[in-house]
């Protein structure tokens, strides 16, 4: 039987998940890409959705602008 570590957590793993995305070994408490962080899944994230609509998704910015823009004349 193969036992592996997880990546995540380093736990020791009778049944390894493995990542469809950054093909480490995972625990089943970390097999989801969202569980363990992964950088790749960011990554094609940022690329099929770009990088400005993650920056307004990560309050960036554009938020305070829009907010003043609306509520800014009742202030």
């Amino acid at each position: 039987m193969l036992e592996e570590k997880c990546a995540y957590c380093g736990d020791m793993t009778d049944m390894p998940f493995e990542c469809n995305y950054c093909k480490d070994p995972f625990c089943s408490e970390h097999r989801l890409p969202e569980d363990h962080r992964c950088v790749k899944l960011s990554q094609l994230r940022a690329k099929r959705f770009g990088e400005k609509r993650k920056i307004i998704r990560d309050g960036g910015t554009g938020k305070k602008n829009k907010f003043r823009k609306m509520f800014g004349r009742f202030g």
